[in-house]
């Protein structure tokens, strides 16, 4: 048994080293944790909490190719760290915040109920649409976020939570938000974990 304990330990020692090495390696554009420290750190926060509500928004910047194509991929970084820098400035320093795609931000908040999260997102939603970026010739960057918000609520069981299913959930919401339209928040009802 003290055997098992101590292989456990090595082995998670291993994989600590892997992912502080790789996995949550600062990216270069946004300053945010790429997609596997995201879900590194994600899975650690849900882990900890058994009896209290999470959600996770995912926020995805609307018509982004046609912004690269209209006015050039530098304008598009720069559209990209405006975002990212908008994102860390919003959220509590409780909360998990990582590019996990091209274009697509996540957000774990913790200790946070459904109606406080629609709040946050339709906050950051405005916020992002009236900042002002601008092209090379002074023209104004149009720029919106649709976000798809999955809420967690444990029950005090402390099985794994399915992290993958709640960003697949929050990913289906940020569809239903850009098929509305775009320029949206879309959030379900709170589903039990």
């Amino acid at each position: 048994m003290a055997s098992d304990m101590q292989n456990q330990a090595r082995r998670t020692m291993r994989e600590d080293r892997h992912f502080d090495q790789w996995g949550e390696a600062e990216d270069p554009l946004s300053g945010l944790i790429g997609r596997y420290g995201f879900t590194r750190r994600a899975r650690r926060c849900l882990g900890l909490q058994l009896r209290s509500a999470s959600a996770l928004m995912m926020v995805e910047i609307d018509h982004f190719d046609a912004t690269v194509a209209r006015f050039g991929s530098d304008c598009g970084d720069m559209v990209i760290r405006g975002v990212a820098q908008q994102l860390q400035h919003m959220v509590r320093g409780q909360d998990v915040v990582g590019r996990i795609d091209a274009t697509t931000f996540a957000v774990l908040h913790t200790d946070i109920d459904l109606a406080a999260v629609r709040v946050v997102g339709d906050r950051l939603r405005r916020s992002i649409q009236s900042m002002g970026f601008y092209a090379e010739d002074g023209g104004l960057i149009p720029v919106t976020v649709s976000i798809g918000i999955d809420v967690i609520v444990r029950t005090g069981r402390p099985e794994a939570l399915d992290l993958a299913a709640v960003l697949s959930r929050a990913a289906d919401r940020v569809a239903q938000a850009r098929g509305a339209g775009c320029n949206r928040v879309v959030a379900a009802d709170a589903a039990i974990a």
